[in-house]
């Protein structure tokens, strides 16, 4: 009963609470997501590759638009701020852009291979999802909204 009791205890009062995803220095999320919404104006100026008028200039597109994330990815692992946790947190996530992007080129390629195909998104090895999930997830708990993924695939 008194194991109960202090169990009861430490998860009300005692245990840390909150999304174990959440970055603790706010701002590194705001500058992120100050990054983001550039990134995001530059893609905005591009094509979109939905538009394009056949498969190779949509895979043109996407390599356009892909070498922006691909910038934007390099700055935002430029970032200073953060705890040591944060960044932890912050290289998982980046790594996962890492994968996206790599998703993006394949899919650039595919197109120009296979003609007007769906993009294949790499799956997490706990196939419980894709990286695009886990990724635009850690940037929906941080409050980066303008970091989700573009969408413009």
């Amino acid at each position: 009963v008194v194991a109960m009791v202090v169990l009861w205890v430490y998860a009300f009062f005692l245990a840390p609470s909150g999304n174990p995803d959440r970055l603790e220095d706010r701002s590194w999320p705001a500058a992120a997501e100050a990054r983001c919404l550039a990134a995001r104006a530059a893609i905005a100026e591009l094509t979109p590759a939905a538009r394009a008028t056949d498969v190779a200039t949509r895979a043109d597109d996407i390599d356009l638009a892909t070498d922006v994330v691909v910038n934007l990815v390099a700055d935002l692992g430029q970032l200073s701020g953060g705890t040591a946790d944060d960044h932890v947190m912050i290289e998982k996530w980046l790594a996962d852009w890492d994968v996206y992007i790599g998703d993006r080129r394949h899919h650039a390629v595919r197109l120009r291979l296979e003609g007007d195909v769906r993009p294949l998104l790499t799956a997490l090895p706990s196939g419980s999802g894709s990286f695009v999930k886990r990724m635009n997830g850690f940037a929906r708990v941080n409050d980066m909204e303008a970091c989700l993924d573009p969408g413009d695939m």
